[in-house]
């Protein structure tokens, strides 16, 4: 008596037809983030989130999170004026100051730096009840651009950044 073969589709040569990937393949990858490095394509593609988008690691929604993760770090850490690393000098003679605080655009500058503190610090702070481990994990790979290390790392990589992903969608 024979087995009997699922019913799923199947190769001319008779294996199980396999999904086609979702994912570009390796060359396109590697082609995306050349072109980001030279300056071809958006640079975002040659970041650590980027990369691990294209491979597969982390979904469209995460990487979403990890952008907007990033981009409140940054603002943050302008408006608080923490130290930045060191950098060439600005040779710019004209320089800056910002707007007068009584004036409207000044007035509307402080109440987005408010705006931009109050988010930060409250998506920090639910960081800060999932783990010291996926905290860790969200500033290295979102602000540093390091990798995860290992499975457990990028693990809790995702569970951060579902944990910022729910927390932003639910406030809309």
């Amino acid at each position: 008596m024979s087995r009997r073969k699922s019913l799923t589709r199947r190769e001319p040569n008779g294996r199980p037809q396999r999904a086609p990937p979702d994912l570009p393949s390796p060359t396109e990858v590697s082609r995306l983030r050349d072109a980001a490095l030279a300056g071809m394509r958006d640079p975002v593609w040659g970041s650590m989130l980027g990369q691990m988008l294209l491979g597969g690691k982390i979904t469209s929604f995460q990487f979403s999170v990890g952008r907007k993760w990033s981009e409140l770090a940054r603002e943050y850490s302008a408006i608080s004026q923490s130290p930045q690393p060191p950098k060439s000098a600005n040779l710019d003679p004209r320089g800056g100051i910002g707007p007068d605080p009584d004036s409207p655009k000044g007035l509307r500058e402080a109440r987005q730096q408010t705006f931009v503190k109050h988010q930060y610090l409250a998506a920090y702070e639910l960081l800060k009840l999932t783990g010291d481990a996926s905290m860790r994990a969200v500033v290295d790979t979102c602000e540093a651009g390091l990798h995860p290390v290992g499975l457990d790392g990028l693990n809790q990589l995702r569970k951060g950044l579902d944990t910022l992903g729910a927390f932003w969608s639910k406030k809309k």
